[in-house]
């Protein structure tokens, strides 16, 4: 079981950095290729029928297709799929965490009863501008603690309960009794279970 553990990690491994690669190719390396096609056009004085020749906007559009296309993994570890939008909650986001000497660390508070599972994946895309930032999200409702942090196309979470002030001070953060722990996958938002 550890053994195809680490098989599937190491194809997920790989297939980021196919993905990377090929992103890196294109002309302006972002997801959004919409400008980088006005941009060619207002840059471009000469004729229009290089730049249909071309057409760099067509190229992304199939990868972006088969990236929403990932299918979703299958196996008594997978608990489930990170699908709701963060945006429906109202949460407030703070750019550093007092007492933070790495200055990696970000903090969101919010006091809504949900299961910050389901939003994981959508707070990664939304809030995430580095895979070495480790960000907090504080829930004064459920009181608890999430703690995610990025490697390898995966999001280790864990959850803990929350300690009395921690979201005020670095020092204090994520030292409640840990809860539960689990890896969100950055391509589709699967949950796996993980070994605590």
């Amino acid at each position: 079981m550890r053994s195809q553990k680490m098989k599937t990690i190491f194809v997920v491994v790989c297939l980021i950095i196919i993905a990377a690669a090929i992103i890196s190719l294109l002309p302006s390396g972002k997801k959004d290729t919409g400008g980088t096609t006005k941009e060619a056009e207002t840059v471009s004085t000469e004729p229009a029928a290089e730049i249909e020749t071309t057409e760099p906007a067509n190229d992304p559009e199939p990868e972006s297709e088969s990236a929403k296309e990932i299918e979703h993994r299958s196996g008594d570890e997978i608990i489930g799929i990170s699908e709701k939008d963060i945006s429906d909650l109202r949460l407030v986001y703070y750019e550093s965490v007092i007492d933070d000497v790495t200055g990696k660390w970000r903090l969101s508070v919010m006091s809504e009863d949900i299961d910050i599972q389901d939003y994981i994946y959508s707070y990664y895309n939304n809030y995430f501008k580095d895979d070495t930032e480790i960000h907090g999200i504080v829930n004064l409702s459920s009181n608890t603690t999430a703690r995610i942090n990025c490697t390898a196309g995966m999001l280790f979470v864990t959850e803990y309960s929350y300690v009395d002030g921690e979201e005020h001070d670095a020092k204090l953060l994520y030292s409640g009794t840990p809860l539960k722990s689990y890896i969100v996958y950055v391509d589709n938002g699967d949950i796996e279970k993980s070994e605590e």
